[in-house]
């Protein structure tokens, strides 16, 4: 049998006229060793004149053999080499970094802030909305205004008609001192606000000398007031929450730690997870109870 009838077409390269192929582009020429730093030089003297933007045409007088397109589209390829070796390096930077962190012992405090955020599940946010708001409450309490400097009156007066109480009776409120211009001041009331502010993640404003010198002297006591804590009985604390909360656990049938509030009981079949599953206050992740934060009695 005869093969089926195909038509014959003319090959491209016998077209001619309108409808013609273009010639196919020739194959780029590799670039030689002395057009790549006839191109260099080229880039450092248009770099020295601080042209906003790369002027093809320069580069093309110093390389008679390339095209504006060939230097344009060989500059492109640099680049985008460039990009690709940054990255690489960048990535390769960050895995040495985590390989070493994971080689490091963590600190003492790393080990606790990372039980914390397991614990607290996010809770965050709630924590610090909780002390902003004991904060707040403690920029109002009439001992705090009382320790400011000058007092401030803890309360009003009564109204006339009720019958008010006399200058000298112990009972009235103290009455503001008169206060002499540029002298030391401090309202602990903007000290409190400042901190209530700070919980929130939020930026306080600025304060006065008097107020900022308090606060300094707050974070400056910090290492000496946790060294007159009961240091023993706070280390056995601690070491007894950090056994209880990282001990497995199977919450359908384990019973709360000791010393630890018994907490919402999981439904059936679901594992309870976080301080929901042992019973603990986001406040107060480790339960630490308050006779251990106050100074421990001199010995003797």
């Amino acid at each position: 049998m005869k093969p089926p009838l195909r038509p014959r077409l003319a090959p491209a390269r016998y077209v001619t006229g309108p409808g013609a192929a273009a010639e196919p582009e020739r194959p780029r020429a590799a670039w030689s060793a002395r057009e790549k730093r006839a191109l260099l030089a080229a880039l450092r003297a248009q770099a020295a004149l601080g042209l906003p933007d790369l002027q093809p045409r320069p580069l093309r007088e110093r390389l008679p053999r390339r095209s504006e397109a060939e230097i344009l589209s060989f500059l492109c390829r640099l680049r985008g080499r460039a990009a690709r070796e940054a990255v690489r390096t960048q990535y390769r930077h960050c895995l040495e970094q985590q390989r070493q962190r994971r080689a490091q012992v963590p600190a003492p405090i790393e080990v606790w802030l990372e039980l914390a955020e397991t614990l607290a599940e996010g809770l965050e946010e709630a924590t610090a909305a909780a002390f902003s708001q004991v904060l707040t409450v403690a920029a109002t309490e009439p001992l705090s205004l009382l320790h400011s400097v000058p007092p401030h009156p803890a309360g009003t007066t009564a109204a006339p008609d009720q019958g008010g109480s006399a200058p000298g009776d112990p009972a009235a409120p103290p009455a503001p001192q008169p206060h002499a211009p540029g002298a030391f001041t401090v309202d602990f009331q903007r000290v409190y606000e400042y901190l209530a502010r700070l919980c929130r993640g939020g930026k306080g404003p600025v304060l006065p000398p008097g107020e900022s010198a308090v606060v300094l002297a707050l974070l400056g006591s910090l290492p000496q007031e946790l060294g007159v804590l009961d240091r023993a009985a706070l280390h056995s604390h601690l070491r007894g929450a950090y056994g209880a909360l990282t001990a497995p656990r199977h919450p359908q049938t384990d019973s709360p730690a000791p010393g630890m509030a018994p907490g919402v009981p999981p439904a059936p079949g679901t594992p309870a997870t976080g301080w929901r599953g042992v019973g603990l206050c986001p406040l107060n992740l480790f339960l630490v109870p308050l006779r251990l934060l106050a100074r421990a009695e001199p010995s003797g």
